[in-house]
């Protein structure tokens, strides 16, 4: 593959652009934090997501010109307004850059959002030159994956789990190298996994956490977060009896993004989870920026208190961690007795 698309947002099918004999390269989530972002200021306000206003840095600095075009979800707040400020800044001639493309899915639980998604699904492949006898390949891929995910998710329901921290570099791997050596080397550890006792098993809700900060924070003290709800792509296989077509990757994609959406908006599915996953607390961290998370917060706290599930409310919460908040989780879990 010598081409290379760009993805901004969850709720992209990879299966596309693995199909279009192109490079999936998901953006802003595997730099620096902490990086520059004068040029990105200029034009974004600080409503964007953080990881926007990176991509928007890099697409200002010409360090995505490599790129042929980049996919933006408009399920992804952010994402989307980001899409349509690019689209702006090239007409005026304040950027240059890959081509942007818009994929725009539905997630009502209607059959004319279903049909939404299957027509956005098949102009975005148009778009992107996808090949019709690479979809079996791609979509076996794609299929691939989400077994061993699975697999991955199921180990950290067992009695011995993997470090949070090992798991979550995993599952952000999933989305960043779609090389055979990965896939290769999780298959390697699944067979041979490295497991511990967590003291205590902590479940995270909310946000998509950028990196493992609060992963390592609490295992310093034995505890390990086993398991995350989140707006992440979970990686769910097609539907084997709907063939290999476009069609069926829109149908993945449409149950994909309203399963992730619904157990956001479901509390009770929140308390299920949290129980098979054994858990001994819940942290719910919302960033700031993720403003429609934020109306969901009251339902998610009044379930888990009614489940009688220790959790902390961290809000409002700015793009990176800092000292205080770390602390202020630490002393939370710890303070948990263990079940």
């Amino acid at each position: 593959m010598s081409r290379a698309i760009g993805m901004v947002g969850a709720d992209i099918p990879f299966e596309l652009i693995l199909a279009a004999d192109a490079i999936p390269t998901p953006l802003g989530a595997n730099v620096d934090r902490r990086s520059d972002l004068a040029l990105a200021d200029r034009f974004l306000e600080n409503s964007f997501s953080l990881e926007s206003r990176i991509v928007a840095q890099q697409w200002l600095s010409e360090e995505l010109d490599a790129l042929e075009a980049v996919v933006f979800s408009r399920g992804d707040d952010s994402a989307q307004r980001l899409y349509y400020y690019i689209c702006e800044l090239q007409r005026l001639g304040e950027c240059r850059g890959p081509r942007p493309l818009i994929y725009d899915i539905a997630r009502i639980a209607r059959s004319s959002s279903l049909a939404h998604t299957v027509e956005s699904t098949k102009s975005l492949a148009a778009v992107l030159g996808v090949r019709e006898d690479r979809l079996p390949a791609a979509m076996q891929r794609v299929a691939a994956r989400a077994r061993l995910l699975n697999d991955l998710w199921d180990l950290r329901a067992s009695n011995g789990v993997p470090l949070g921290v090992i798991a979550h570099r995993f599952l952000r791997a999933a989305r960043l190298d779609w090389s055979e050596e990965f896939e290769r080397s999780l298959r390697t550890w699944l067979m041979s996994p490295q497991l511990v006792t967590p003291e205590r098993r902590v479940l995270l809700v909310g946000s998509v956490p950028a990196d493992e900060t609060l992963h390592l924070a609490l295992e310093a003290d034995g505890s390990v977060l086993v398991g995350e709800i989140n707006d992440a792509p979970r990686f769910i296989a097609s539907n084997p009896q709907a063939g290999v077509s476009i069609e069926s990757i829109a149908q993945r994609i449409y149950l994909q993004a309203r399963a992730s959406r619904t157990l956001l908006q479901a509390p009770s599915e929140i308390v299920r989870t949290a129980r098979a996953l054994r858990v001994d607390t819940v942290i719910v961290w919302m960033l700031a920026t993720d403003t429609g998370l934020a109306w969901e917060a009251p339902r998610i706290e009044q379930a888990l208190r009614e489940a009688k599930l220790p959790v902390l409310m961290l809000t409002s919460q700015p793009d990176i961690w800092n000292e205080q908040t770390l602390a202020q989780a630490r002393q939370f879990v710890l303070g948990v007795a263990p079940r």
